[in-house]
């Protein structure tokens, strides 16, 4: 009986901790949908920092590889002018196919440089990371 116990306890401890590296550590940066479309998730990418640190996004391509949104994941920026940022910048790339990403010319948000910039780079970086590996 207690051997039993020992290894429950264990496999208890062996689950919680599968679980937790699954919540902190996100998966492959590229995931391919069923449907034709792609995710791109640059927080495993290396892309220059906001003003206070990363400023992760998910990109997401529709079937002819075109930018169908960004959306930016949880991040450390001062929330008012992130959303500055967010509402000029997230969209700038709408409709862009991903091999043309890099040719679209975005300006800094005033007053949020920083964030603007870390944002512009996540783009670039998973793009790029997107390109070099998946898209051929």
């Amino acid at each position: 009986m207690k051997r039993i116990l020992i290894l429950l306890g264990v496999l208890a401890v062996l689950a919680l901790s599968a679980a937790v590296a699954a919540v902190a550590m996100p998966g492959a940066p590229v995931t391919r949908h069923k449907d034709g479309t792609v995710t791109i998730d640059t927080r495993t990418l290396k892309a220059a920092d906001g003003c206070f640190g990363p400023t992760p996004l998910l990109i997401h391509l529709d079937v002819k590889q075109q930018v169908s949104r960004i959306e930016a994941l949880p991040n450390d920026e001062t929330p008012q002018y992130f959303r500055l940022v967010a509402d000029k910048l997230l969209h700038a790339w709408d409709g862009v196919p991903a091999r043309k990403v890099k040719e679209v010319k975005v300006d800094a948000v005033s007053g949020a440089t920083y964030s603007s910039k870390g944002v512009i780079s996540n783009v670039q970086a998973g793009i790029d990371y997107y390109l070099e590996t998946l898209a051929k």
